[in-house]
Protein backbone atom coordinates (compact mmCIF):
# COMPACT_ATOMS: atom_id res chain seq x y z
CA UNK A 1 0.00 0.00 0.00
CA UNK A 2 1.76 3.08 -1.03
CA UNK A 3 1.77 6.33 1.14
CA UNK A 4 -0.01 9.53 0.05
CA UNK A 5 1.63 12.45 0.04
CA UNK A 6 2.15 14.52 2.93
CA UNK A 7 -0.01 17.63 4.00
CA UNK A 8 1.43 21.02 3.71
CA UNK A 9 3.87 22.19 6.22
CA UNK A 10 3.55 24.22 9.32
CA UNK A 11 5.48 27.47 10.01
CA UNK A 12 6.44 25.89 13.02
CA UNK A 13 10.31 23.39 12.13
CA UNK A 14 9.17 21.44 15.20
CA UNK A 15 5.81 20.24 13.75
CA UNK A 16 7.42 20.15 10.26
CA UNK A 17 7.57 16.13 10.43
CA UNK A 18 5.42 15.03 7.73
CA UNK A 19 2.85 12.65 8.16
CA UNK A 20 0.05 10.52 5.90
CA UNK A 21 -2.77 12.46 4.94
CA UNK A 22 -5.25 12.21 7.65
CA UNK A 23 -9.21 11.23 7.03
CA UNK A 24 -10.25 12.20 10.65
CA UNK A 25 -9.83 15.46 12.83
CA UNK A 26 -7.19 13.66 15.11
CA UNK A 27 -4.86 12.47 12.01
CA UNK A 28 -6.24 9.04 11.98
CA UNK A 29 -6.86 7.04 9.15
CA UNK A 30 -10.48 6.78 8.49
CA UNK A 31 -12.28 3.87 10.75
CA UNK A 32 -14.11 2.25 7.59
CA UNK A 33 -10.33 1.66 6.17
CA UNK A 34 -9.68 -0.66 9.01
CA UNK A 35 -11.65 -3.75 10.30
CA UNK A 36 -14.42 -2.88 12.43
CA UNK A 37 -13.13 -5.88 14.92
CA UNK A 38 -10.84 -3.09 16.62
CA UNK A 39 -9.18 -5.71 18.87
CA UNK A 40 -6.86 -7.19 16.32
CA UNK A 41 -3.48 -5.00 15.43
CA UNK A 42 -3.31 -3.18 12.49
CA UNK A 43 -1.88 -5.36 9.78
CA UNK A 44 2.16 -4.36 9.81
CA UNK A 45 2.31 -2.19 6.67
CA UNK A 46 -0.51 -0.06 8.05
CA UNK A 47 0.84 -0.19 11.90
CA UNK A 48 3.75 1.27 10.25
CA UNK A 49 1.52 3.81 8.26
CA UNK A 50 -0.17 4.68 11.57
CA UNK A 51 3.00 5.05 13.82
CA UNK A 52 4.50 7.85 10.97
CA UNK A 53 0.98 9.48 10.50
CA UNK A 54 1.33 9.99 14.35
CA UNK A 55 4.40 11.68 14.60
CA UNK A 56 3.60 15.07 13.35
CA UNK A 57 1.15 14.92 16.63
CA UNK A 58 3.87 13.89 18.53
CA UNK A 59 6.37 16.52 18.05
CA UNK A 60 5.00 19.58 20.06
CA UNK A 61 5.18 23.12 19.00
CA UNK A 62 8.33 25.44 20.90
CA UNK A 63 6.06 28.24 21.14
CA UNK A 64 3.53 27.07 22.87
CA UNK A 65 4.66 27.95 26.07
CA UNK A 66 6.94 30.99 25.35
CA UNK A 67 5.67 33.35 28.03
CA UNK A 68 5.05 30.44 30.58
CA UNK A 69 8.54 29.50 30.11
CA UNK A 70 10.15 33.24 30.42
CA UNK A 71 8.27 33.77 33.25
CA UNK A 72 9.31 30.55 35.24
CA UNK A 73 12.91 30.70 34.34
CA UNK A 74 13.67 34.60 33.92
CA UNK A 75 17.35 35.83 33.57
CA UNK A 76 20.02 33.53 34.59
CA UNK A 77 22.35 36.16 34.92
CA UNK A 78 25.17 33.83 32.68
CA UNK A 79 26.77 35.10 30.06
CA UNK A 80 26.30 33.69 26.51
CA UNK A 81 29.18 31.51 25.17
CA UNK A 82 30.81 32.42 21.99
CA UNK A 83 29.96 30.58 18.54
CA UNK A 84 31.81 27.73 18.21
CA UNK A 85 29.65 25.12 16.76
CA UNK A 86 27.04 25.11 14.27
CA UNK A 87 24.69 21.89 12.92
CA UNK A 88 24.47 20.43 9.55
CA UNK A 89 22.13 18.36 7.78
CA UNK A 90 24.28 15.80 6.36
CA UNK A 91 22.61 14.03 3.07
CA UNK A 92 23.26 10.61 5.24
CA UNK A 93 23.09 9.49 8.80
CA UNK A 94 24.30 7.33 11.23
CA UNK A 95 27.13 5.83 8.98
CA UNK A 96 24.48 5.59 5.79
CA UNK A 97 21.62 3.46 7.82
CA UNK A 98 19.39 7.19 7.59
CA UNK A 99 19.24 9.25 4.20
CA UNK A 100 18.07 12.71 4.33
CA UNK A 101 14.23 12.93 2.62
CA UNK A 102 13.35 16.67 3.77
CA UNK A 103 15.21 19.41 4.71
CA UNK A 104 12.23 21.88 6.91
CA UNK A 105 14.57 24.42 8.25
CA UNK A 106 13.64 27.72 6.36
CA UNK A 107 9.80 26.75 6.97
CA UNK A 108 9.20 29.07 9.22
CA UNK A 109 10.52 32.32 7.88
CA UNK A 110 12.44 32.95 10.53
CA UNK A 111 9.56 33.19 13.31
CA UNK A 112 10.48 29.73 14.97
CA UNK A 113 13.72 31.14 15.53
CA UNK A 114 12.56 34.92 16.96
CA UNK A 115 10.62 32.56 19.23
CA UNK A 116 13.03 30.26 20.43
CA UNK A 117 15.18 32.89 20.87
CA UNK A 118 13.19 33.75 24.12
CA UNK A 119 11.99 30.73 24.98
CA UNK A 120 15.47 28.75 25.59
CA UNK A 121 17.45 31.91 26.41
CA UNK A 122 19.68 31.60 22.99
CA UNK A 123 20.85 34.49 20.44
CA UNK A 124 22.03 34.36 16.85
CA UNK A 125 19.74 31.48 16.56
CA UNK A 126 19.52 29.18 13.32
CA UNK A 127 17.41 26.19 12.86
CA UNK A 128 18.25 22.54 11.20
CA UNK A 129 15.11 20.77 11.08
CA UNK A 130 14.91 17.17 8.67
CA UNK A 131 13.15 13.85 8.36
CA UNK A 132 15.04 10.95 7.73
CA UNK A 133 14.14 7.89 6.24
CA UNK A 134 15.87 4.56 6.49
CA UNK A 135 17.89 3.12 3.67
CA UNK A 136 16.60 -0.46 4.50
CA UNK A 137 13.53 -0.98 6.22
CA UNK A 138 10.07 1.32 7.72
CA UNK A 139 10.33 4.33 9.95
CA UNK A 140 11.29 7.67 10.32
CA UNK A 141 14.15 9.59 12.25
CA UNK A 142 13.43 13.42 12.65
CA UNK A 143 15.92 16.17 13.79
CA UNK A 144 14.22 19.16 15.55
CA UNK A 145 17.36 21.39 16.24
CA UNK A 146 18.86 24.95 16.60
CA UNK A 147 21.74 26.23 16.92
CA UNK A 148 23.62 29.61 18.27
CA UNK A 149 24.59 30.72 21.83
CA UNK A 150 22.39 29.50 24.61
CA UNK A 151 22.85 30.49 28.42
CA UNK A 152 21.42 27.37 30.02
CA UNK A 153 21.63 24.42 28.06
CA UNK A 154 20.66 22.29 30.40
CA UNK A 155 17.11 24.64 30.62
CA UNK A 156 16.50 24.68 27.20
CA UNK A 157 17.30 20.78 26.67
CA UNK A 158 14.39 20.55 29.35
CA UNK A 159 12.33 22.53 27.75
CA UNK A 160 12.46 21.51 24.11
CA UNK A 161 11.44 17.71 25.80
CA UNK A 162 8.67 19.55 27.99
CA UNK A 163 7.25 20.76 24.99
CA UNK A 164 7.21 17.83 22.85
CA UNK A 165 5.55 15.97 25.53
CA UNK A 166 2.66 18.19 25.88
CA UNK A 167 1.52 18.06 22.29
CA UNK A 168 -2.14 17.04 22.34
CA UNK A 169 -3.07 13.34 22.37
CA UNK A 170 0.29 12.27 23.36
CA UNK A 171 1.00 10.99 26.71
CA UNK A 172 4.60 10.87 28.42
CA UNK A 173 5.15 6.68 28.77
CA UNK A 174 8.32 6.98 30.78
CA UNK A 175 9.79 10.44 32.34
CA UNK A 176 13.10 12.21 31.15
CA UNK A 177 15.97 10.22 32.03
CA UNK A 178 19.61 12.01 32.04
CA UNK A 179 22.42 9.76 30.17
CA UNK A 180 25.88 10.97 29.84
CA UNK A 181 27.25 7.40 27.88
CA UNK A 182 31.42 6.90 28.25
CA UNK A 183 33.37 9.45 26.52
CA UNK A 184 30.54 11.96 25.62
CA UNK A 185 31.11 15.61 26.83
CA UNK A 186 27.26 15.98 27.39
CA UNK A 187 24.30 14.91 29.03
CA UNK A 188 21.73 13.41 26.54
CA UNK A 189 17.73 13.26 27.95
CA UNK A 190 15.81 10.59 26.48
CA UNK A 191 11.69 10.26 27.42
CA UNK A 192 9.46 7.71 25.96
CA UNK A 193 5.94 9.23 24.35
CA UNK A 194 2.66 7.01 23.55
CA UNK A 195 -0.51 7.54 21.56
CA UNK A 196 -3.15 5.70 21.01
CA UNK A 197 -5.41 5.40 17.82
CA UNK A 198 -7.81 2.75 16.85
CA UNK A 199 -6.94 0.94 19.97
CA UNK A 200 -3.52 0.41 19.11
CA UNK A 201 -0.92 2.08 21.10
CA UNK A 202 2.43 2.93 19.82
CA UNK A 203 5.30 4.58 21.56
CA UNK A 204 8.46 6.06 20.26
CA UNK A 205 11.92 7.13 22.05
CA UNK A 206 13.03 11.12 22.07
CA UNK A 207 16.11 12.33 22.82
CA UNK A 208 17.30 15.89 23.43
CA UNK A 209 20.89 17.61 23.61
CA UNK A 210 21.93 21.38 24.23
CA UNK A 211 25.57 22.12 24.52
CA UNK A 212 25.07 25.89 24.50
CA UNK A 213 25.84 26.03 20.92
CA UNK A 214 23.60 23.16 19.41
CA UNK A 215 20.18 21.88 20.78
CA UNK A 216 17.97 19.22 19.09
CA UNK A 217 15.85 16.84 19.56
CA UNK A 218 15.67 13.86 17.64
CA UNK A 219 12.79 11.32 17.26
CA UNK A 220 12.75 8.14 16.32
CA UNK A 221 9.78 5.91 14.99
CA UNK A 222 10.86 2.65 14.74
CA UNK A 223 8.35 -0.32 13.77
CA UNK A 224 10.03 -2.61 15.75
CA UNK A 225 9.56 -0.86 18.83
CA UNK A 226 6.31 0.87 18.51
CA UNK A 227 4.63 -1.47 19.91
CA UNK A 228 6.82 -2.39 22.81
CA UNK A 229 5.97 -2.01 26.43
CA UNK A 230 7.67 1.04 27.85
CA UNK A 231 9.43 -0.89 30.39
CA UNK A 232 11.51 -3.16 27.73
CA UNK A 233 12.63 0.04 25.28
CA UNK A 234 16.02 0.94 26.06
CA UNK A 235 16.38 4.67 26.59
CA UNK A 236 20.48 4.23 26.78
CA UNK A 237 20.10 2.56 23.49
CA UNK A 238 18.43 5.67 22.19
CA UNK A 239 20.73 8.30 24.00
CA UNK A 240 23.80 6.66 22.31
CA UNK A 241 22.26 6.94 19.09
CA UNK A 242 21.57 10.57 19.60
CA UNK A 243 25.57 10.85 20.62
CA UNK A 244 26.46 9.35 17.27
CA UNK A 245 23.56 12.08 15.53
CA UNK A 246 25.59 14.81 17.04
CA UNK A 247 28.74 13.76 15.84
CA UNK A 248 27.59 13.57 12.36
CA UNK A 249 25.68 17.22 12.62
CA UNK A 250 28.00 19.39 14.77
CA UNK A 251 30.52 21.31 12.72
CA UNK A 252 33.49 23.82 14.48
CA UNK A 253 32.75 27.22 12.85
CA UNK A 254 35.59 28.23 10.97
Amino acid sequence: MSMPPPPPQSHDPYAAVPAATPDAPDGSPAPAAWPPQAPPPPPARRRIGLVLGIVAGAVALLTAGVAAFVVLRGDSGTAYPDAEYRLTLPPKLLDGAYELERDHSDASDGAFTRDAERALGGRDVEAAVATYTPVNGGGQLSISGLYGRFKDPDGARDTMLERAAGAEGTELAVPPRDFRPSGSDTAVTCQLLARKDLGARTVYPQCAWNDGNTGVLVLVVDPAVAGEDPDDVDLEASAELTLRVRDEMRRPIR
